[in-house]
C-alpha cells in the first residue's frame, strides 16, 4: 500500500488541533480562583472548533465554526479573565487565516479584534490591553496565512514530484517500447530475410529431387547450408549490435559484395573514402541493414546489373551510396517482404538521417547520410 503522505499530515493536524482544545477547555474549566464559566458561551467555543475542525473542507462552515468559537472565547474570556479562554480566540484567528480566503478571513479577524475590545471595556481595562489585543489578533491572523503558504508550498512540491514520477514512468515506458520495437525490427529483419531464402532453396531442392536431378538438388542444398550459416552470422551481429558492441562496417559491406559477386557473376565495385572510425552500433547498423536491401533488391529487380557500393567517412556525416547500372530497371516495391524500404528509412531517421532511393540515369540508386 502507498505511503498518502497528504492524508496522514491532515489526520496529524486534527489531532493536534483536539489535544489543543481539550487543553484549552480544561484550563477554563480549572481556573483559579474558581469561576465557573458561561455554559452557552462554553459550547459554542467548544461546538464552533468541533464543526470547524470536521468540516475543514466546506468555507461556509469553517466561517460558522470559526465566528462562534471566537464569540465563545471572547464571553469567556470577558467573564473568566484569569481563564485560558483567550485560546479560543487566537485557535479561531489562526483558522482563519490557514483555512480561509483573505476576502473571508479579513473581516472575520477584525470583527473578533472589535470584540475582544469591547470586552476589555467592559472590564475597564487600561489603553494597553486594547493595543496588545490588536497585535495579539493580527499575529495569530499573520501566522494562520503563514501557514496556509506553507501547506500550499508543501502541496505544490508534492505534486510536482508526482508529475515528475509520472514523467519518468512515461519516459521509461516509451524507452522500452522503443527498445522492444528495435528488437522486433531486428528479429524482422534477420529471421525474415535468411528463412525466407532458405525456404526457397528446400523447395527448389524438393523439386530437383522429384525430378531426379540430385547434382543440382545437392549444389541446392549447398545454398541452402551456406545461408543458414550467413543467417547464423547475421543473427550474431545483431545481438552484438543490441548489446552496442561495434560492429566492422567496412568488412561488413566488403562480404556484402563479395557474395553479391558469387552469387549473382556481376561486377561490383566497393569503395571507402576517409579515415574509417568506429560509429555507433545503430548507426552501423542502419548503413550495413542498407547495403543489405539495396543487394538483395538489385537481385530481385535488376538481375546482372553491376553494383557500386560507395562509403564516405566525412567529418561532418557518414553517407553511403549503393548504384546499380545495368540489367532491368524496375523499381523495387517499397514494400517488398524482408527489410523494405520504408524501415530503412525508419532507422535511418531514427539514427538522426536522411534516406533517399530512386531512379538514377542508368539504374538504381540509394543514399543513405548520418550525421556523425
Amino acid at each position: 500500500m502507498a505511503f498518502d503522505h497528504g492524508w496522514y499530515q491532515a489526520r496529524w493536524r486534527q489531532f493536534r488541533s483536539i489535544a489543543g482544545l481539550v487543553a484549552i477547555t480544561w484550563s477554563v474549566l480549572t481556573a483559579r480562583p474558581w469561576a465557573p464559566p458561561p455554559l452557552a458561551a462554553l459550547v459554542l467555543a467548544v461546538g464552533g472548533w468541533l464543526v470547524r475542525l470536521l468540516f475543514e473542507r466546506q468555507p461556509r462552515l469553517v466561517v460558522a465554526g470559526t465566528s462562534l468559537s471566537a464569540l465563545g472565547g471572547v464571553v469567556l474570556s470577558t467573564t473568566n479573565p484569569r481563564s485560558a479562554a483567550l485560546g479560543y480566540v487566537a485557535a479561531a484567528c489562526v483558522a482563519a487565516g490557514a483555512r480561509l480566503p483573505w476576502r473571508w478571513s479579513a473581516p472575520l479577524v477584525t470583527l473578533v479584534g472589535v470584540a475582544q475590545t469591547a470586552g476589555h471595556l467592559v472590564l475597564h481595562r487600561p489603553f494597553i490591553w486594547h493595543v496588545v489585543t490588536a497585535v495579539g489578533v493580527a499575529a495569530c491572523w499573520l501566522a494562520g496565512v503563514v501557514r496556509r503558504q506553507a501547506e500550499d508550498r508543501a502541496e505544490q512540491a508534492q505534486l510536482l514530484v508526482a508529475e515528475t514520477r509520472l514523467a519518468q514512468q512515461e519516459q521509461a515506458r516509451a524507452a522500452a517500447l522503443a527498445e522492444r520495437a528495435r528488437i522486433a525490427r531486428e528479429i524482422h529483419d534477420v529471421l525474415a530475410h535468411a528463412l525466407a531464402a532458405l525456404s526457397v532453396q528446400l523447395e527448389t531442392a524438393d523439386a530437383l529431387l522429384e525430378g531426379g536431378r540430385t547434382g543440382q538438388a545437392r549444389a541446392t542444398l549447398g545454398r541452402a547450408r551456406q545461408l543458414t550459416r550467413e543467417g547464423l552470422a547475421e543473427t550474431r551481429r545483431a545481438i552484438g549490435a543490441l548489446r552496442g558492441d561495434t560492429l566492422p562496417l567496412p568488412e561488413l559491406l566488403s562480404g556484402l559484395t563479395e557474395g553479391y559477386a558469387a552469387d549473382a557473376g556481376a561486377a561490383v565495385q566497393s569503395t571507402v573514402d576517409g579515415p574509417v572510425r568506429d560509429l555507433p552500433p545503430d548507426v552501423t547498423l542502419a548503413l550495413y541493414r542498407t547495403a543489405q536491401e539495396a543487394l538483395t533488391n538489385v537481385r530481385k529487380h535488376a538481375p546482372g546489373a553491376s553494383v557500386t557500393v560507395r562509403l564516405c567517412y566525412a567529418p561532418e556525416a557518414v553517407r553511403l551510396t549503393v548504384l546499380s547500372e545495368g540489367g532491368s530497371t524496375a523499381a523495387p516495391d517499397p514494400e517488398p517482404s524482408g527489410y523494405g524500404l520504408t524501415g530503412l528509412r525508419e532507422r535511418a531517421e531514427l539514427a538522426g538521417g536522411t534516406f533517399e532511393a530512386g531512379p538514377d540515369r542508368t539504374g538504381w540508386r540509394v543514399d543513405v547520410r548520418i550525421p556523425a
